[in-house]
């Protein structure tokens, strides 16, 4: 396995400091599990560290060399720059030394907090920094640019050295609420590290907007039933056009404590985010498990003051199942199976479909449940939009930005780049292959 901050010691004993080396640890044939270094022989930098979407599904043998190589990624790293709260980009960072450096947006440092509240805390050992406009690690020069996609902070990194510079797209998408944000990007960048997870999908994204009218519409349609929306807690822009067809259609929104404490996180940068603490129509269910925990870790986020009055009432929920809607996810089935039992249920899904494929135990109990409920089965209705970009909106980045070079990664069709954006060189880009810029 090769690793640039041996070849960056080889380069500073040659006293050539002008030599600027990127390799994709993973990432340049695969959606997910991001791993990007950058160095210069005086400074390594690590970009994003992320499990592969499929590693659940690998052998032990697998899973214990994926760690061992993500421990290699890292060792004697300066820095890593985190693009957003997703595990195929932060999932591999407990493997950090203690101490790791790891700049991130301050969403995305609040929501790596989230985890040591709500379940093992992976990050502790980390020293985290949130950006503020541009930061100096040695050599580089590093600026974070918002971008939107279906996390909470996502942004784009640019690196300068040198004479040289690099943007980081991370994932991006236009269609969002947030699309805009593309057009404070650099530009004329000598090269563009661009994500391409819908490259050989075909399909023009539907935007946030169109999700909250599909939503209206179901809703509409079947009156008396209670609607569980399986979706990200961390997807706010999902939440937020779920909450706006739930205001427009006369029902309440139903949320867990995470989901709500992700909320209240988000409504502290932007104030029109809806909290259960500022918009009467937002509830906060309390599945016994989740409630247990809470509690042992702090009393506070399950006992708050506005608690009393935003706790959901479930026997009004039972007695008037068509006044709610209630944000789902596998791992909350056993309280559908305690209170929902008896009333009329439509369950739709708002996540990517290929979490369905996942070898995961909430998610087997699920589709076990969904078995002996022939009539949901046959009513699955999905209520998407991807949290990233569609091949018209890669190639209006592409030209507002207009790269030198581009180098494919977070795509399972690399080979198709060029074709794609045929007035920019595109770079043929492999794992574990070091490049000179």
């Amino acid at each position: 396995m090769k690793n640039l901050f041996n070849f960056a010691n080889d380069m500073q004993m040659n006293h050539d400091y002008k030599k600027l080396q990127f390799i994709i640890h993973r990432g340049s044939h695969q959606i997910g599990g991001n791993c990007v270094e950058v160095a210069t022989p005086n400074v390594k930098i690590v970009i994003d560290c992320g499990l592969p979407l499929d590693y659940d599904n690998q052998d032990l043998d697998i899973q214990e060399k994926i760690h061992e190589d993500a421990k290699g990624w890292l060792d004697h790293c300066d820095a890593v720059f985190l693009s957003h709260y997703h595990g195929d980009h932060y999932g591999l960072l407990s493997d950090a030394p203690k101490g790791t450096r790891v700049y991130t947006s301050k969403e995305t440092a609040e929501l790596m907090k989230v985890s040591g509240i709500f379940g093992e805390d992976l990050t502790e050992h980390l020293d985290i920094q949130v950006m503020n406009g541009t930061v100096a690690v040695k050599d580089f020069r590093v600026t974070a640019y918002p971008v939107d996609h279906s996390a909470y902070g996502a942004c784009a990194f640019h690196f300068e050295v040198a004479d040289k510079s690099i943007l980081y797209s991370g994932d991006i998408r236009l269609h969002g609420k947030k699309g805009i944000l593309y057009k404070n990007l650099p530009q004329n960048v000598d090269y563009l590290f661009l994500e391409g997870t819908n490259i050989g999908r075909g399909a023009k994204q539907r935007t946030e907007t169109d999700m909250e009218n599909e939503f209206i519409k179901q809703f509409d349609e079947t009156p008396d039933s209670v609607h569980l929306v399986w979706c990200s807690s961390q997807n706010i822009d999902r939440i937020v056009a779920l909450y706006r067809a739930c205001k427009r259609t006369g029902r309440a929104l139903c949320v867990d404590p995470y989901a709500a404490y992700v909320l209240e996180l988000a409504h502290k940068a932007h104030t029109t985010i809806p909290t259960a603490k500022t918009h009467t129509n937002l509830l906060i269910f309390y599945p016994h498990r989740l409630t247990t925990k809470m509690i042992e870790k702090d009393p506070e986020l399950i006992f708050g003051p506005y608690v009393k009055k935003r706790k959901l009432d479930v026997k009004l929920l039972q007695s008037h199942p068509g006044k709610y809607v209630m944000l789902f996810r596998p791992s909350l089935l056993y309280y559908a199976k305690t209170y929902l039992n008896e009333v009329k249920v439509c369950l739709t899904n708002s996540i990517w479909a290929q979490y369905w494929e996942q070898d995961k135990l909430d998610i087997n109990r699920m589709k076990e449940w969904l078995e002996e409920k022939p009539e949901l089965r046959k009513k699955l209705p999905d209520i998407h939009t991807s949290g990233h970009a569609d091949v018209p909106s890669l190639q209006t980045i592409v030209k507002h930005v207009k790269p030198k070079h581009i180098v494919p990664i977070h795509s399972e069709h690399s080979d198709s780049f060029s074709s794609l954006f045929p007035d920019t060189s595109v770079m043929e880009v492999v794992d574990e292959v070091q490049h000179t810029i």
